[in-house]
């Protein structure tokens, strides 16, 4: 396992953080963890315990936002998301869209890399 993989998990499991989810997103993480390419990294039964470890931990949210500020549309479901749940950080790898806002509202967008320098070990 990659080190800033166990480094997330780690800091996912500690209390002070919150996950926060709404069902778009939560659809398109489903989405996602399912496809093809995957399979060959993680199995069915990993996937289930990792979905039912973010049920157990996450927050979910009921958006009502309608967000137009992602160079990308089909991001500004995260945008709307980090508005109505007052999110601090939302972590991301899309470094073409949303990385490059750097921060929406008061949300600071962020890669994982930069989100783990600011919990040092």
């Amino acid at each position: 396992m990659e080190q800033n993989t166990v480094l997330l998990l780690l800091n996912y499991l500690n209390s002070a953080l919150s996950i926060l989810l709404d069902n778009a997103l939560l659809d398109e993480l489903n989405e996602v963890i399912h496809r093809p390419k995957f399979s060959s990294y993680v199995s069915p039964l990993q996937i289930e315990q990792f979905m039912d470890l973010l049920f157990e931990r996450a927050t979910m949210v009921e958006t009502s936002s309608v967000v137009q500020a992602s160079p990308h549309t089909k991001d500004d479901y995260l945008l709307a998301l980090c508005r109505d749940s007052q999110a601090d950080y939302l972590l991301t790898g899309n470094k073409l869209d949303l990385l490059a806002l750097g921060q929406f509202e008061q949300t600071q967008i962020v890669t994982l890399s930069q989100f783990l320098a600011l919990f040092p070990q």
